[in-house]
């Protein structure tokens, strides 16, 4: 895409400009979620959308290409395979989502801070999250369907919106992480220095 002020050419994927007199320049980054339709509505019922119409089409995620990345299986990492990547302020790290996909879950630790990275059962949405509420850390096990179940104080989450919605701490909220939904050959082009995660918990 390119800015209209200065027709500098700006990544789609990472909001950098790559040409033009902002070149090197970087767009803030804003958490957001990739889901389906039906969760998100489920979540904020009053959504609107917009969808313009004379733009061309082609579904990328379907319930198909999903089944295909669960269905991947072992084997070494592709280009085309989908990741979960994360930078911070040195490191940069990816998850494996086909290796995700056997877990669904894993309690880590990025930088120093610890973290939650979480698949939903149709693996159509991925999220980071803190895992911490004030001075207490906690670890996470996965509970019925999408939720989520903390150790300490069996507290029942829901990872998406990263709600506590039973239990204890019922009303406390995780704190989401600027994460990147993408294929590795796109994300490992931008950083080149990214450690993968390919099913191992630390």
């Amino acid at each position: 895409m390119y800015d209209e002020e200065t027709g500098s050419w700006w990544s789609q994927l990472f909001g950098e400009a790559v040409r033009g007199e902002m070149e090197g320049e970087k767009l803030d980054k804003l958490p957001s979620t990739m889901t389906t339709w039906a969760k998100w509505k489920a979540m904020h019922p009053d959504t609107t959308v917009y969808v313009k119409s004379s733009i061309p089409y082609r579904p990328r995620f379907t319930q198909e290409s999903f089944s295909t990345i669960a269905a991947a299986g072992d084997g070494p990492l592709e280009g085309n395979d989908w990741v979960v990547a994360l930078e911070g302020h040195v490191e940069a790290r990816a998850y494996l989502v086909r290796a995700l996909a056997r877990t669904r879950l894993v309690n880590e630790y990025f930088e120093g801070a610890p973290i939650l990275v979480f698949l939903s059962e149709d693996l159509s949405t991925a999220r980071v999250l803190l895992r911490n509420v004030g001075e207490r850390q906690l670890t996470f096990a996965l509970a019925d369907g999408d939720n989520l179940r903390d150790e300490q104080t069996g507290s029942t989450w829901d990872p998406i919106s990263g709600l506590a919605i039973e239990g204890p701490l019922r009303g406390e909220q995780l704190q989401p992480l600027i994460s990147t939904y993408s294929l590795w050959f796109a994300w490992q082009k931008y950083r080149p220095d990214t450690v993968v995660w390919e099913g191992s918990e630390r």
